[in-house]
């Protein structure tokens, strides 16, 4: 698959406004729904990588189960 590159990416723009923008997803949604839902489905995509952290969280699984352990502890002991 090609790489969009901005120059791309600002065709592509253009060209949807020119076929009228939201009506012409609109008609799409009516005309050819299968069209669309792929669509659709390109764009979440997209979104969704765009929308994950690059870094990673770090967890001290240690402490983690140490304090599950306590707090089971007090719940065994006020049953």
């Amino acid at each position: 698959m090609a790489k969009l590159t901005p120059r791309i990416l600002d065709e592509i723009t253009a060209s949807f406004h020119r076929v009228g923008g939201e009506v012409y997803l609109d008609e799409l949604a009516l005309r050819h729904p299968p069209t669309l839902c792929l669509f659709l489905g390109r764009v979440l995509q997209a979104v969704i990588k765009a929308g994950i952290l690059k870094t990673a969280n770090s967890i001290n699984l240690n402490e983690a189960m140490e304090v599950a352990s306590a707090r089971l502890a007090r719940l065994v002991v006020e049953e």
